[in-house]
């Protein structure tokens, strides 16, 4: 998606970045003097209230200056759809990036000396498009220079940057701009630095189902406990069935497999442990085969138990429909 790179602090001190994080929102605070001015368009009045707050020994030109990029910055913000923002949280030590939408900006006067200029984005993400975090740790000294400004608000200018930001995001192939000579020099290679690395959230999930199937597979071999325990065998090679797992969620759109709902990865933001993603024997009294594995949410795999799929599937929709029924 085309569109402007902004970088953002998020107010004072990022004083609104957890009610942007939470609420979805890109923000900067505008004085309440400095707001009627701008929101009515008029950059005469706004100038001069520039002045009336400026120092004493700030230039003309100086006071103008600031003036003209805060009026400005206000109606990039405000009037933003479809930009790209990035914002560094230290917190976290991790870089967020949101797309703006289409929405109305947001306009809040609750505090007594500011006022929030706001315009919704989509939700907050910590994650390249290929869910591998953007851990601080993992960004080339060379971009983190440039993100790193202490700018309220910047757009990223630079075409050969921009392309490097959008590369990021989309979990692309950075390695023509890793391997320039002035990169390799900024980053240390030299002296045998490297950038950190991070584990993608598919191959985090990845590896928990395969540890879950192996385990389940070590603990049930048909022996007795308490009661006999049904026998579940691997029928495949664990290569084959970690590739067969990776297929199936992408097949499966993420969904699972009987409910539809959204199923949650390991170590993915604002995770539920009962919407992670889990392998689950369709014929629950077959063994862990290429075609008797099916995605579902974990709280699914832990209710159908022992359950026939067309059965447990049947009773869930009794339990929607008399839901339903209950709300007419």
């Amino acid at each position: 998606m085309a569109g402007k790179i902004y970088v953002i602090m998020t107010g004072n001190e990022n004083s609104l970045w957890s009610r942007c994080l939470s609420e979805s929102l890109v923000a900067l605070e505008f004085g309440k003097t400095y707001f009627d001015p701008w929101r009515a368009e008029d950059y005469d009045s706004y100038l001069e209230v520039t002045k009336a707050g400026a120092a004493k020994d700030d230039s003309e030109a100086d006071v103008k200056g600031r003036a003209t990029l805060w009026f400005n910055r206000g109606n990039d913000l405000t009037r933003s759809e479809g930009d790209l923002w990035l914002h560094r949280d230290k917190n976290s030590d991790s870089l967020y990036w949101a797309r703006t939408t289409s929405a109305d900006p947001v306009f809040d006067h609750s505090d007594p000396d500011s006022v929030m200029l706001a315009k919704p984005v989509t939700k907050w993400s910590r994650h390249d498009k290929k869910m591998k975090p953007l851990s601080w740790k993992t960004i080339h000294p060379v971009a983190k220079d440039y993100i790193s400004s202490m700018a309220a608000m910047f757009s990223v200018a630079n075409a050969d940057m921009k392309a490097y930001v959008q590369a990021l995001i989309d979990g692309g192939d950075l390695t023509p701009w890793h391997s320039r000579p002035k990169w390799e020099e900024r980053l240390g290679v030299q002296k045998g630095k490297a950038l950190g690395s991070s584990v993608s959230l598919h191959e985090l999930t990845l590896a928990n189902l395969m540890l879950s199937i192996t385990g389940t597979v070590a603990n049930s071999n048909g022996q007795k406990v308490f009661k006999t325990l049904k026998n579940k065998e691997l029928h495949c090679s664990e290569a084959e069935m970690k590739a067969h797992l990776a297929n199936l969620y992408e097949e499966q759109k993420g969904k699972c497999a009987i409910t539809g709902l959204t199923m949650h990865l390991h170590g993915q933001d604002d995770c539920d442990s009962d919407m992670l993603v889990s392998p689950d024997r369709i014929d629950s009294y077959g063994h862990y085969s290429i075609g008797n594995v099916q995605l579902v949410c974990r709280f699914v795999n832990f209710w159908k138990m022992a359950q026939d799929n067309n059965r447990f599937a049947e009773l869930l929709d009794r339990v929607v429909a008399n839901q339903l029924a209950d709300t007419l």
